[in-house]
């Protein structure tokens, strides 16, 4: 594919930048075509199939693809691939639903700017409320009713905010402190059973480091406590982010907004003899300059592990390691296109461009690392001790010349005029993701959650009825796609049941797993009916049918649930969430 236009963007990092996917993030942002800020509404999964083309299937749900969503028609092959997440950029789903993988939120936060100088006031999208009015007087709605229509669900509190552009967060360390703090404390008032994610951050480099470290020192001097975070996330690009000549002068990954300039990667400014050698093995030894960041460093897996050793290390400097650790989104972001004369426009130090192969190689190798890093001192207890529990690759399919097109699991070229799914859409970097996701040490395992408690209020007859709950949520890796039956009983031996429900992944998504923190995020209910006045307890197994195959079966019962019913005419007081 030629390109006509040379004059590229890549003054800044711009993970999902440019043409098709600039417009978007302008919009999952909050920028509006002045560059007012603005909401757009959104809306979660709902419990309907979203075309013919949605197959349902059994997914890897460590293995994540992000989603462009001005080409809806890319997540038809999300089964295909085998990805059991996937995130686009924003809060709500907008309708584009997947019943075999789970969405990822991102709720975007911003500093607010006047006239190009940062004030101490911040965004958030959508806002701290149930619903709200937009410019035009429509209903919208707020992040109240996402988090409360979605119960158990993980949110990720804001995207890349270390990256001064227009399309990025933007924001100040000591700035998103405050903005995830009222965040967190409106998510975990509307669900206590919600999970919160601090942003990704754009690398792990020394500077970025330092940028998270002001966060986590600014949110105890603000508020006294330690910095509650449920899963902690990031994202991983090798870039430059300085030039060495000056100190301010952004290269491509850029400086981390508030940090020390000197710890920045430098720029090798096309010096090969900055860079490790062509074809030297990707090792410490045969790097000349560690301070420096080439272009032909940017598919290092030597770096990519160091990062990503560096960020558990200082979790654990700060008693964060019994946390999961993911990546929500990898990948090679150079693009691979031919200008006007037949030349590739961009090239590394050595002249090499990101081809197909090179990005394969790079897909294989880093993936390899995710499957099999564990480390005992450093990994997660709960998932064997290893680094990293999820990750998320960039991207499903954007343009070619945009960031991250030479990274596209499907073919630009054809996947639009091919049936949802078709495997002949894969790239050379799509067989290898699927193929790595197929192979994978997957499993399948139900845990019972809670049974939730409830007050009610008995009728004329001195009868009352109450709505039972029972969470339950998939440890495993393997999403079950088979019909869960979950039956309620009045005693600890299950012996008397009240009733039973199914939950139903063909209609309500499949029961994706990953859940190493605990969260319940699917639920059931059955009606209790004709109950005295009084106060009685009850459980729920999941899977009494046992459709679903398990590595443990002894784990299916949920913790006991309360009812209360009071006699008629009692006030009892109730609460709602703004």
């Amino acid at each position: 594919m030629k390109r006509s236009n040379v004059k590229y963007l890549f003054a800044g990092l711009l993970a999902v930048s440019a043409m098709l996917v600039l417009a978007f993030h302008a919009l999952a942002a909050g920028l509006g075509p002045s560059g007012a800020w603005y909401v757009a509404d959104t809306t979660q999964q709902t419990d309907a199939p979203q075309a013919e083309t949605d197959v349902l299937a059994a997914t890897n749900c460590r293995y994540g693809v992000g989603y462009v969503p001005s080409l809806p028609h890319s997540l038809d092959w999300i089964p295909t691939l085998d990805a059991g997440w996937y995130v686009n950029f924003s809060a709500g789903t907008g309708g584009q639903n997947v019943r075999s993988a789970a969405f990822a939120p991102v709720i975007r936060v911003r500093q607010e700017q006047i006239n190009g100088t940062r004030t101490d006031n911040f965004t958030v999208n959508p806002p701290l409320a149930f619903t709200y009015l937009n410019e035009q007087g429509n209903i919208q709605s707020g992040l109240g009713r996402l988090v409360s229509s979605n119960p158990g669900n993980v949110w990720l509190v804001g995207n890349e905010v270390d990256v001064n552009n227009p399309v990025q967060d933007n924001t100040m360390p000591q700035v998103y402190a405050r903005a995830y703090h009222d965040v967190y404390q409106y998510i975990k008032q509307t669900d206590p059973t919600a999970k919160v994610a601090i942003a990704g951050l754009s690398t792990m480099t020394p500077g970025r480091l330092q940028y998270l470290s002001i966060v986590w020192d600014t949110y105890r001097s603000l508020y006294g406590v330690t910095m509650p975070v449920d899963v902690w996330n990031m994202h991983l690009y090798i870039l430059e982010e300085r030039n060495p000549a000056n100190p301010n002068e952004y290269g491509d990954g850029k400086i981390a907004l508030g940090t020390n300039p000197a710890l920045a990667k430098l720029s090798s400014q096309g010096a090969v003899a900055l860079c490790p050698a062509l074809g030297a093995a990707d090792t410490a030894a045969n790097d000349p300059r560690p301070d420096v960041h080439c272009r032909s460093e940017h598919d290092s897996v030597r770096i990519f592990r160091e990062q990503v050793y560096a960020m558990r290390a200082w979790m654990k400097e700060r008693d964060q390691q019994n946390k999961p650790l993911i990546i929500s989104e990898f990948g090679l972001l150079y693009p691979y296109v031919l200008d006007d004369k037949g030349q590739y426009f961009l090239k590394d130090e050595h002249g090499q461009p990101f081809a197909p192969e090179r990005v394969t190689k790079y897909l294989r190798d880093t993936i390899t690392f995710l499957e099999t890093a564990k480390d005992a001192n450093l990994g997660y207890p709960a998932d064997g001790n290893r680094l990293v529990q999820q990750w998320l690759w960039y991207s499903i399919v954007t343009g070619p010349e945009t960031s991250g097109g030479s990274s596209n699991l499907i073919s630009w070229d054809t996947f639009q005029n091919l049936p949802g799914g078709d495997p002949s859409a894969l790239t050379m970097m799509g067989q290898a993701f699927q193929q790595a996701a197929n192979s994978s040490d997957n499993w399948t395992n139900l845990v019972g959650g809670v049974a939730q408690n409830v007050v009610t209020l008995a009728q004329t007859n001195n009868q009352g009825k109450a709505l039972l709950t029972a969470t339950f949520r998939n440890s495993g890796t393997l999403s079950a796609i088979a019909p869960v039956k979950v039956t309620f009983y009045r005693d600890q031996a299950l012996t008397q049941e009240i009733g039973s429900a199914v939950y139903d992944p063909n209609t309500r998504g499949a029961v994706t797993g990953c859940t190493w923190d605990g969260r319940n995020d699917k639920q059931v209910s059955v009606m209790w009916n004709n109950l005295p006045v009084g106060t009685y307890h009850y459980w729920a197994k999941i899977d009494t049918l046992n459709a679903v195959t398990e590595t443990t079966e002894t784990d299916n019962v949920t913790t006991q649930g309360t009812v209360t019913v009071k006699p008629y005419g009692t006030f009892i007081p109730l609460t709602s969430r703004q």
